[in-house]
């Protein structure tokens, strides 16, 4: 049987460079964005909450078995017995992990300061050559592109960086974060050993030293479905590259959402959307 682990934390923080530097390790398998929760979450809410002939004689020992099964079955092939499973929901979805992988679940995830995920954003879609996601949700509300509109919708209730905020806050408010590792991205690249160390330490599993000099994805992911060239492209080294947010976002973005990393202060636990 595999044992499994899970990534989960806030986008452009690092996540994509941290399962590189997983899959290095022989023992690893670290995911790119996997479906695996939605395929547990959708299965569960069909079989348990839609399903007439469920409803008509139910079997929930049988429905157990068959949810808990999905994690091995969707790795079948998989030499590797460890997995690190990446997806932004696990935060939000512990029971799941509670109820159809293991009682005792470990998630990684990856932070950063605020504004430098915006900025990350708004440089990826400077560069590229499509049609971003962001700028589809504004066309779809009449609401004008700009960088001020782009870094609001990307907090908002429905937007990548808002959703995963709220998830993880959440999970620090309902008292989840014993089962969470939170790992800062600008400690990743300054001390990179020292970050990895602790990852091991979290999931209980013998370290290994890492080469930070170069660094390839195990697997490539098709970015044109994200609707954003180079989403998940890493660098071959890992060091820091210094971006001036003042050239992406204006005063009014920086003082909107300054002081939101709760994760240096841990007695403060809020959410964007004020629950």
């Amino acid at each position: 049987m595999k044992q499994f682990y899970f990534m989960s934390g806030l986008p452009r923080s690092g996540s994509t460079l941290l399962t590189a530097l997983l899959n290095q390790n022989p023992n690893i398998h670290a995911s790119t964005n996997s479906p695996l929760l939605d395929t547990i979450h959708y299965t569960e809410e069909y079989l348990l909450k839609n399903s007439e002939q469920y409803k008509a004689n139910p079997k929930p020992e049988r429905a157990h078995k068959v949810l808990s099964s999905i994690p091995n079955n969707y790795y079948f092939n998989t030499p590797e017995n460890i997995i690190v499973d990446k997806s932004r929901g696990w935060v939000n979805q512990i029971e799941h992990i509670k109820d159809y992988i293991t009682k005792e679940p470990k998630i990684i995830c990856p932070v950063r300061d605020i504004h430098d995920i915006i900025s990350s954003f708004l440089y990826l879609i400077q560069k590229s050559n499509t049609t971003s996601f962001i700028d589809k949700g504004l066309i779809e509300k009449n609401i004008p592109i700009t960088n001020d509109n782009r870094a609001d919708y990307l907090m908002s209730s429905e937007g990548s960086i808002g959703l995963s905020y709220h998830a993880l806050s959440e999970a620090y408010r309902k008292g989840n974060d014993k089962y969470l590792l939170l790992v800062d991205y600008d400690d990743l690249i300054k001390n990179s050993q020292q970050e990895l160390n602790k990852i091991y330490d979290f999931l209980e599993i013998p370290k290994f030293t890492h080469n930070f000099d170069s660094v390839k994805t195990k697997e490539d992911e098709d970015d044109s479905v994200y609707q954003l060239e180079d989403m998940h492209t890493v660098r071959d080294k890992v060091e820091k590259i210094y971006r001036d947010n003042t050239k992406f976002l204006s005063k009014y973005i920086l003082n909107k959402y300054k002081n939101m990393e709760f994760w240096k202060n841990r007695t403060q636990k809020y959410s964007i959307f004020g629950l």
